[in-house]
């Protein structure tokens, strides 16, 4: 037979490993969006430095307006500036974006509805802003 205090124990150390366990995937989570955030980051200024260094070998100018995602093939192939500059720029605006898609993947996997609902709308606003409105 369980005493209440045996009782007790048992219910505090599933409860202590179930707190352990709900801890560490958060972090996980947000280790995982830390490092995006961060690669995101490193990528795109490594390759806005390589359209610098372009610009610096071919002696064109710097391109005052950017190319379109449809239209960026070519240029990255041919090694043009303005391909650079726009892909740099398009990484750059993309993470943040992938970071609310994260945290609407991790906070669905958590069931929080309530977070679901304010993210998915955060999230759609990012999309409709670049997409439809760009």
């Amino acid at each position: 037979m369980i005493t209440a205090r045996a009782g007790l124990r048992i219910v505090q150390q599933r409860a202590s490993n179930l707190r352990r366990a709900v801890v560490a995937e958060v972090e996980d989570m947000n280790r995982l969006i830390y490092h995006v955030l961060r690669a995101g980051v490193v990528v795109s200024v490594a390759i806005l430095l390589f359209g610098f260094v372009l610009v610096a070998f071919t002696g064109r100018p710097i391109p005052e307006q950017s190319i379109s995602p449809r239209a960026l093939g070519r240029p990255l192939f041919t090694f043009t500036p303005e391909g650079y500059f726009s892909l740099g720029v398009l990484i750059l605006i993309f993470t943040p974006v992938v970071r609310v898609f994260l945290s609407l993947v991790s906070f669905v996997r958590e069931r929080d509805r309530q977070y679901v609902l304010m993210t998915a709308i955060v999230f759609a606003n990012l999309l409709v802003s670049l997409f439809l409105l760009a």
